[in-house]
């Protein structure tokens, strides 16, 4: 059992610019359309060949750190991924199998798992550890679980990004996302944060559990969304009321072990 605060938080989709548009959206079931992806912390000339699932996860990471007024170069992260960036896989299959003299640097510089914690750790100046964690549709839980767990043993914060592009055709069937989704949550060990969004208690427990309720309008767009795996939590954050009962979640790591998170918390809109 271990106890964090959540300091900072970030959104992005097409129906969401930020984590008050998503928070809003939540409460509401008003949203955006067609929301615009630049992420400013990355130089013009980068942001013209970065992927989208970088720009994803600098921009949601960026937000996470101004809520929390921290330097971006001082969080450790933990970035998450269930499958990397299809797009990329796909024109590196596609291109091995027809043409594979003419693979684009670029692209194969871009298609390893990590490349987002390379744009962050340039764009920000960051010598901070770094993990990415890619562990199917378990993966948002447990790059929480990664990141709680760094927070409290390393007694500094951590931001945790999870993400998910909409799969091409080719891979719809491993990975059946229809729309892009991006969130950030930067953690800080409890004793540490005088104004947390939200204290988090979590234990791990050996036993299998089902995914918890995603809410009213977004359950259809995000239901089988690796990346969104954590949207209850989000959902659990977003909800009015200054002294609330705790909110009690489970999410399952694997096929037969699960986290239990217990929220406390008021609303955040950012």
């Amino acid at each position: 059992m271990g106890n964090v605060a959540i300091i900072g938080l970030g959104a992005w989709s097409e129906r969401f610019a930020d984590w008050s548009a998503l928070a809003r959206g939540l409460r509401t079931g008003a949203w955006d359309r067609n929301a615009v992806l630049q992420p400013a912390r990355i130089a013009s000339r980068e942001r013209r060949r970065a992927p989208k699932q970088v720009k994803m996860a600098i921009e949601v990471m960026s937000q996470a750190c101004e809520m929390a007024d921290l330097e971006p170069a001082s969080v450790a992260t933990v970035f998450s991924s269930a499958m990397g960036d299809m797009d990329i896989t796909n024109y590196m299959c596609s291109a091995l199998a027809m043409s594979p003299r003419e693979i684009s640097p670029t692209r194969f510089h871009n298609s390893v798992h990590n490349a987002p914690a390379g744009y962050w750790s340039i764009a920000t100046g960051s010598h901070t550890p770094a993990s990415a964690i890619s562990a199917y549709r378990y993966t948002a839980p447990m790059s929480f679980l990664e990141a709680a767990i760094q927070a409290i043993e390393e007694n500094v914060p951590v931001l945790v990004v999870t993400q998910e592009t909409a799969a091409p055709v080719a891979l719809k069937d491993t990975c059946p996302t229809d729309t892009d989704f991006s969130a950030a949550i930067l953690l800080a060990p409890s004793d540490r944060s005088t104004t947390p969004v939200a204290t988090v208690r979590f234990t791990l427990r050996s036993e299998a559990a089902s995914w918890p309720h995603t809410p009213h309008d977004l359950a259809n767009a995000y239901s089988d969304h690796p990346g969104a795996g954590l949207l209850p939590l989000l959902a659990a954050i977003a909800m009015p009321g200054a002294e609330r009962v705790p909110v009690r979640l489970t999410f399952p790591v694997s096929a037969g072990s699960s986290i239990e998170v217990v929220l406390s918390t008021g609303a955040a809109d950012g």
